[in-house]
């Protein structure tokens, strides 16, 4: 089935062919016909699956079809970065074929308008906005809730909740979360009147539908994203794919000093890695090279890709292994090119993720000094002693002791009854004073000579002439 089978435009389904789209994924074919009858939804799925990234193809088609109307198309964010990351995925997925405005601005929005747009706001924004408007009623609303378990963990449930005085239960709401709990259930029964619910559990064994996950960064930023990612990774079981045993043993000990149960598994000790994986005494697994049969993959949720396959093949092999688990790959510039050969095989690109509160700026400055720690900078910053800076004036004198001091004026001697000190004797008689000198000179030659008059075993040669 094509995209245009879907519902589509012929224009968005050709801009989703030149994005590496060859055919619409499971995902697609549940949702897309769905949105576009007018259907609620509620989508529990981890990112990368394809269900939320239906949810916006969706929300553009709709949005081109149906200008000059009082629809109104809303994708509400958790935070100003992520209201950023949708903009960037928006606009990759309309191109310059498609005329959709992407409105960021409060101020901007004002529907019925005469031209598709489609808003990206915060839960906070879009409340205040709806106190303040007057047409809530006269206007209908396409409402996407993407992300709503981060909206919730920002504390934005009051304001969510908050909307059912102004959004009716017949508008078109779809919420996309990464786990259906009881604070979605809640929201659900709030806002939506009878959705249709689509989640893809952990017990998932069909690897069309497992979730893929390319997070891009600088090389020099490879591990500092990982350690990052780690944190976020609550109550899962985990297993970081490496190349070498030493940098597996390196970054076990680096996610350790985070608080964070790991171990690698080496040549020497895999058994006992492997049994205390098995019995979830750690969480996460570190293994070099592939996955072999002697390794307990029972639970397992998320596949960690820091090194990539050579091959496409080989991260296939893995995919068939474990299709219920979320496959994350941490690839830099270099890692392009293989990113687009899996692409190829899976036939749909990879979504590209980002960390909102993470540096992507890569460190310019390599010089030693950087390379300190923080404990060695503190103990610097200590042995400076605080030096205290007096400002020079010319009209007062300088002095031996403080610049600033004016110099007292001591009473001069009448030039008649001045006479000269004696001198010290050292400068009354040179010649003394060089001959005292040549004989201690000739002394110490003497006793070096003879510290050096010793044996094969080092003592000194007894002073007895021979007879």
């Amino acid at each position: 089935m094509s995209f245009i089978k879907l519902g589509l435009k012929p224009t968005l389904a050709t801009r989703l062919l030149n994005l590496g789209y060859i055919r619409p994924a499971p995902a697609h074919n549940k949702i897309i016909p769905a949105i576009l009858d007018g259907a609620s939804l509620l989508i529990g799925s981890p990112a990368g699956t394809g269900f939320a990234e239906s949810a916006m193809i969706s929300i553009i088609n709709q949005s081109v079809t149906q200008v000059k109307s009082n629809q109104a198309h809303i994708i509400l964010s958790a935070s100003e970065d992520h209201k950023r990351i949708y903009e960037q995925q928006l606009q990759l997925l309309i191109g310059n074929n498609i005329q959709i405005e992407l409105i960021t601005n409060l101020e901007r929005f004002a529907p019925p308008a005469t031209q598709a747009s489609i808003w990206i706001s915060t839960p906070q924004e879009f409340h205040d906005y709806l106190q303040r408007s007057t047409t809530n009623r006269e206007t209908s609303y396409t409402l996407l809730l993407n992300e709503t378990d981060e909206m919730i963990a920002r504390g934005a449930k009051p304001e969510l909740l908050a909307l059912n005085k102004y959004i009716s239960k017949q508008c078109q709401i779809i919420i996309c979360a990464t786990k259906i709990t009881k604070s979605i259930k809640t929201i659900s029964r709030t806002l939506q009147h009878k959705p249709k619910w689509h989640r893809l559990g952990p017990n998932n064994q069909n690897p069309e539908n497992t979730a893929h996950q390319a997070w891009p960064v600088p090389k020099t930023l490879k591990s500092q994203l990982l350690l990052k990612l780690s944190g976020k990774l609550h109550n899962t079981k985990a297993i970081i794919l490496v190349r070498d045993e030493k940098f597996a043993t390196k970054l076990a000990r680096r996610l350790r000093t985070r608080k964070v149960k790991a171990v690698a598994a080496r040549s020497i000790d895999k058994l006992d890695a492997f049994r205390r994986f098995e019995s979830n005494d750690i969480k996460l697994l570190i293994l070099t090279g592939r996955l072999n049969t002697n390794i307990p993959l029972e639970g397992v949720t998320h596949i960690i890709h820091y090194d990539l396959p050579d091959k496409p093949q080989g991260y296939l092999d893995i995919i068939q292994k474990i299709p219920g688990a979320i496959h994350m790959s941490i690839i830099t510039p270099r890692d392009e090119e293989s990113i687009i050969e899996i692409e190829d095989v899976l036939k749909r690109p990879l979504s590209r993720n980002s960390l909102t509160n993470f540096d992507y700026k890569e460190n310019i400055d390599k010089s030693p000094h950087k390379k300190t720690t923080k404990k060695k900078q503190r103990r610097r910053r200590r042995r400076r002693k605080q030096q205290t800076k007096t400002e020079w004036d010319p009209e007062v004198p300088r002095t031996w002791g403080d610049r600033n001091a004016m110099r007292t004026n001591p009473d001069k001697t009448p030039l008649e009854e001045w006479s000269p000190s004696p001198l010290p004797a050292i400068w009354s008689d040179k010649t003394q004073y060089k001959r005292d000198k040549t004989v201690a000179h000739k002394k110490r030659s003497v006793g070096r000579y003879k510290q050096r008059r010793r044996n094969r075993n080092g003592n000194k040669l007894s002073r007895s002439k021979k007879q």
